[in-house]
């Protein structure tokens, strides 16, 4: 029987530039052989971070580039939450498993509010900080949500830079999936709305480019930078610098935007087959936010125990990400997460009506 995954959020080969990126390291070894293959600095490939500064209008001086942007949440979360350890981490319900566990793995307390197809419940969050339990941190997914794929509305965005201002925490704004929009119109960055250096700002190239390439940019407050660079000296010495010559090359010769256009097609026609299959085999069960982008459907099937579900399906062959993991309490028994990015419409079809009968 053949496995078709749901589990992983990561592009099928098919949607990954393998010939623009091959012609892009032969030239970066050819003009930069020194930079390509050495440790460089710990901050990253200067025309890369160039790159990023340019597209997000900061000055490169607040750009660190990281082995991905999981490591930069780590680099931030071990700084903001190591010493004194125990602060409080407010967090969406649900958001993404890595992240809890890095924020409890640094001490932190991590309590999640309810998420909305608008976002973040902000009310929760201000009636939180005026009893006094104020966060060190926020950590918001604010573009086609991991898992829950919904979008934090401009509203809600501009109250939460309002209350950071306010009451002095950071608001961590994880954005890996800004750049794979395939219908309707960006929001304004939380990064492009502070005024008080309340914003850390992180994105990839994992969803946008390739997952092997591991290239990760945090934007950083002034007096935040130099500290997380000396942080990321320490772990790694330097980050992926062949990987991010060969990227500087790639967009350098505009390849970027025409790569995004090729993914943008096959996550909407992945997307719209998931949609019909989930209506097709567990219509009228299954509720969920129709993503206008990134990776993923957020399922609820009430009634059923989608741990014991996540059990049968993986022997079944069509494994997902239950909902449990994705809440620091152990919340979401009854929801799942769905990854198309990985999976053609025949096998998202196929694998969908297989998932259907075990849900039944």
């Amino acid at each position: 029987m053949k496995t078709i995954s749901f589990a992983r959020g990561v592009p099928s080969a098919d949607l990954l530039p393998a010939q623009a990126i091959a012609a892009a390291a032969a030239r970066a070894l050819e003009r930069d052989p020194a930079g390509a293959l050495s440790y460089g600095a710990p901050e990253g490939y200067l025309p890369l971070r160039e790159w990023f500064a340019s597209r997000y209008d900061v000055p490169v001086e607040r750009v660190l580039l990281t082995n991905g942007s999981l490591q930069g949440v780590a680099l931030v979360i071990e700084h903001l939450f190591r010493a004194p350890p125990g602060g409080l981490a407010v967090v969406e319900a649900p958001t993404y498993d890595r992240t809890i566990l890095l924020l409890k793995r640094f001490g932190a307390t991590v309590e999640a509010l309810s998420l909305a197809a608008d976002g973040i419940d902000v009310e929760a969050l201000e009636r939180q900080c005026r009893s006094g339990r104020i966060p060190r941190a926020l950590y918001v997914i604010p573009n086609f949500q991991n898992p829950a794929g919904v979008t934090t509305s401009r509203k809600k965005r501009e109250r939460i830079v309002a209350l950071a201002a306010e009451y002095g925490f950071v608001v961590l704004e994880d954005d890996p999936y800004h750049d794979v929009r395939f219908e309707g119109a960006d929001e304004p960055t939380m990064l492009s709305m502070d005024r008080q250096s309340r914003v850390l700002h992180m994105t990839s190239m994992t969803k946008t480019v390739a997952p092997g390439v591991r290239i990760g940019a945090l934007i950083l407050p002034p007096d935040l930078w130099g500290k997380i660079r000396t942080l990321a000296n320490d772990t790694y010495i330097g980050p992926t610098h062949l990987a991010q010559v060969t990227v500087a090359e790639y967009v350098r010769a505009g390849s970027y935007e025409p790569g995004l256009a090729h993914v943008r097609a096959r996550l909407r026609e992945r997307r719209d087959a998931m949609v019909e299959a989930l209506e097709r085999h567990l219509g009228g069960r299954a509720s969920y936010v129709r993503p206008s982008g990134g990776y993923f459907l957020w399922v609820r099937l009430p009634g059923v125990d989608t741990d014991q579900l996540a059990t049968a399906a993986d022997a079944a062959g069509v494994p997902f990400v239950r909902g449990s993991s994705c809440y620091p309490d152990g919340r979401g028994r009854d929801e799942l997460r769905l990854a198309f990015s990985a999976v053609t419409p025949p096998d998202i079809s196929a694998g969908i009506e297989r998932l259907g009968a075990l849900a039944r």
